[in-house]
């Protein structure tokens, strides 16, 4: 039971990765770095509340808000950064 949470938490981190892969143009390496990279910046989101101490939005609301942050801006990142290598 203690491990349900972080695995739903990074499973949405994915459903991060896809959302923001819809926004760049497809290829099969960039779906695959976004979905990985989602699921990294959710636990990485985690790591980042855990050590600043916030509490806000409560136990579960804030570990959702900095989970998705932290997803959606390291597979941000990840787009970009093989868009720009591609060329």
């Amino acid at each position: 039971m203690r491990l349900l949470i972080p695995m739903l938490i990074i499973l949405l981190g994915v459903a991060c990765g896809l959302a923001v892969s819809k926004l760049f143009p497809q290829s099969e390496h960039n779906l695959k770095a976004s979905l990985v990279a989602g699921g990294v910046g959710a636990f990485v989101g985690l790591m980042l509340r855990d050590i600043l101490d916030d509490t806000s939005g409560g136990l579960l609301g804030g570990a959702l808000l900095f989970a998705i942050l932290g997803a959606t801006t390291l597979s941000l990142i990840v787009n970009v950064a093989v868009r720009y290598f591609r060329r």
